[in-house]
């Protein structure tokens, strides 16, 4: 029974997600090419902050990536050097 309830969720959430996807993109699309050109913010048009602030959101993120990366290198200490013991057997 506890199964049956789970695939369900799973599937109304995937379902959601793809509805959620499929509304994004048709926005993202109007954003790009059917915004009206009078409509502004800062003195940029919609359709040019469509392509703003995604590359600034996917920018910001590679840049969170390595700063992360930066610090766990910068952070952990170096491995102990491995002894080797020869015996004359």
């Amino acid at each position: 029974m506890f199964e049956a309830g789970k695939q369900l969720r799973n599937r109304s959430l995937g379902a959601l997600l793809f509805v959620l996807a499929l509304v994004a993109m048709v926005g993202y699309f109007w954003l790009l090419f059917l915004a009206p050109e009078d409509l502004g913010f800062l003195g940029k048009t919609i359709s040019e902050w469509a392509i703003i602030v995604p590359v600034i959101i996917l920018m910001y993120a590679v840049l969170v990536v390595v700063a992360w990366i930066g610090w766990a290198l910068a952070s952990t200490a170096p491995p102990l050097p491995v002894t080797v013991e020869i015996s004359d057997d």
